[in-house]
């Protein structure tokens, strides 16, 4: 009876002592299909993480820009001396040349301050230009669209592009739109609408 109930408790402790290889390979598979899981949740993370930070920057660019350009546009035409020359030479859709006597010498042609400054999108580049007395550069580069738009005294825009000088004497706000496309093909697009102090 002794060597009956050994056997049996043998048999019992062989069962319970390791794996067989159907439970093996079972867990084994259970185990890739949770790491492949994680994996793709880690690696959609990462280029979700990615392409954020791309159209982040992107848009900071534009923000900056954007910044530059309304300080200078706000700024045209400021005259402490009354030396009378015009404010926006050029007014365009695509081009804006901005004056103003920030120093108070009686001329525009300073660089620095830059106080004569000429803003000019190059639609087959998709590059935004700024010349100033120091020469030319491109201060945003991928853009797909960037239009001036110019408004009277009563809000109404102005058509008639480019705008001649008694229009341009006209100005009391421009509306800058800009349109771009980030690394990863997302689209990018800012206005804002700028109102001229010093008419």
């Amino acid at each position: 009876m002794d060597m009956v109930n050994d056997n049996g408790r043998q048999a019992r402790n062989a069962r319970r002592a390791g794996m067989t290889l159907v439970e093996l390979m079972v867990t084994l598979v259970i185990f890739g299909i949770i790491i492949g899981v994680v994996f793709g949740f880690l690696t959609e993370a990462r280029q979700s993480y990615t392409s954020t930070r791309q159209k982040a920057q992107y848009q900071q660019g534009l923000r900056a820009v954007m910044s530059m350009v309304t300080r200078e546009v706000r700024s045209a035409g400021c005259d402490p001396r009354g030396a009378g020359f015009e404010r926006f030479p050029v007014a365009s859709a695509t081009q804006l040349q901005c004056r103003m006597d920030l120093n108070a010498d009686t001329d525009v042609l300073d660089a620095g301050p830059d106080e004569d400054i000429t803003y000019a999108f190059n639609a087959g580049t998709g590059e935004l230009s700024r010349t100033v007395a120091g020469g030319t550069a491109v201060v945003l580069r991928g853009l797909t669209n960037l239009t001036f738009n110019y408004y009277d005294e009563d809000g109404v825009l102005m058509t008639a592009l480019p705008l001649n000088a008694t229009n341009r004497a006209r100005i009391h706000a421009v509306d800058l739109v800009m349109d771009g496309v980030t690394a990863k093909d997302e689209p990018v697009s800012y206005t804002t609408r700028i109102a001229v102090r010093n008419e």
